[in-house]
């Protein structure tokens, strides 16, 4: 075998005289003239190493296409594994809905049937109280964001129409504004009742107030810009919900159900 300049040459040999050659049509040209009679041999080595060759191309590519269906195989079973853990945490979470306490309706924080927890309240008249104060009543417990569009429409339906319905069921109503009006820019609390409620004070039960960033978090996680809490006289969360102006009779009959029973 020969190292070329550029690339490596397989001799063939010839077997009656032990001569080499460049090819296999040179060996053969050699026997037709040199060895009259004698046939060249077919298999040569340089045939040999080229059949070879050309065998181990073959199995390097079913090696390869091995080699795929393997990685293939893998990441389909990681696939399905990490499909399966899902599926198992979704039954986990779903078993734990069904113990028996009520979940908070959409877009509330607390859980139908937990205390209450306590609320820090700035009134607009310029004290400060807390939730807990109001135990004993039935407070109704509407939190939003004064520059609200939706708010705003209700608050004046409330004072027209729902107030008296309210406060014959002995309800409490305080409106209490998001933590930092949920970092936008709106009404003061005292602006807005004076424009949309009917001004502060001439509605005797129904309350102003702002209250604490922790407050706003643990009663409005979604930041919701209307929601609402029902919470019976022994500080225990009744019902809830979003949009009041769109629900407030559901209130009004959980209310109800409260006087009726404590009759």
């Amino acid at each position: 075998m020969l190292l070329g300049k550029r690339r490596l040459v397989q001799l063939v040999k010839c077997s009656e005289c032990g001569k080499q050659f460049r090819s296999v049509g040179a060996l053969r040209q050699h026997y037709s003239s040199k060895h009259t009679g004698t046939a060249a041999p077919q298999n040569q080595a340089g045939n040999g190493t080229k059949k070879q060759r050309k065998s181990g191309r073959r199995h390097n590519g079913s090696g390869g296409t091995k080699r795929r269906l393997i990685l293939t195989l893998g990441v389909v079973a990681l696939l399905v594994a990490v499909a399966a853990g899902a599926l198992t945490l979704y039954h986990g979470r779903s078993a734990d809905a069904h113990t028996g306490t009520t979940p908070p309706e959409a877009g509330t924080g607390i859980y139908g049937g937990d205390k209450a927890p306590n609320m820090p309240l700035y009134l607009t008249n310029g004290t400060s109280t807390s939730l807990s104060s109001f135990q004993g009543h039935t407070v109704l417990v509407w939190i939003i964001a004064t520059w609200c569009p939706g708010c705003q429409e209700t608050a004046p339906i409330i004072a027209s129409h729902y107030y008296s319905q309210l406060r014959s069921e002995g309800v409490i109503l305080v409106t209490v504004e998001d933590y930092n009006d949920l970092g936008y820019s709106g009404p003061t609390m005292v602006q807005f009742a004076s424009k949309y409620a009917g001004g502060v004070g001439n509605y005797p039960g129904w309350f102003f107030a702002d209250t604490s960033q922790s407050a706003t978090y643990t009663y409005n996680p979604q930041a919701d810009l209307d929601i609402w809490y029902l919470i019976g006289p022994s500080g225990t969360i009744v019902t809830s919900g979003v949009n009041l102006g769109t629900t407030i009779q559901s209130a009004i009959s959980a209310a109800n159900n409260l006087q009726s029973a404590s009759a």
